[in-house]
């Protein structure tokens, strides 16, 4: 497990490189995302399947709470990053967090998709990372 979260931190790091070499160190980055991802679903049986295929992934901004620091990042379904979508945590100690997010697809839920939405935690979070969650998700404009 600790394996797959010191991938997941790499390609993190990689994507956040902005060098000549860009268009590489983001393709090192989407795969090591992918097979970071991949290793989640071996241990986690009641994933959904779009998690195990192919997703796209990006850094969000580092939240501080608690006189913690978390390092954030996206992941979501190609061609429906609104409905279904992963944000993994990174603790300042190293521990991981990720919740699942699926917001069920009905007309209102794009107005207010925060009413429609099902969570799943990996990791067993305490109330405090829950809050860090909810902070990440109020990053994106479109989460009422």
């Amino acid at each position: 497990m600790k394996k797959l979260w010191l991938v997941a931190a790499i390609s993190v790091m990689l994507v956040g490189c902005n060098s000549s070499h860009a268009v590489s160190s983001q393709t090192s980055a989407n795969v090591a995302a992918a097979n970071a991802v991949q290793s989640i679903a071996s241990v986690e049986k009641q994933l959904p399947d779009w998690i195990k295929d192919d997703t796209v992934t990006s850094p969000l901004e580092a939240i501080v709470m608690g006189g913690h620091t978390y390092d954030a990042v996206s992941f979501c379904k190609p061609h429906d990053c609104a409905s279904d979508f992963m944000i993994t945590l990174t603790a300042d100690n190293n521990k991981k967090y990720s919740m699942i997010v699926h917001v069920k697809d009905v007309p209102d839920a794009l107005n207010t998709p925060s009413i429609y939405a099902t969570y799943q935690y990996i990791g067993e979070p305490d109330q405090q990372v829950k809050s860090v969650f909810t902070q990440a998700l109020s990053q994106n404009p479109n989460w009422q």
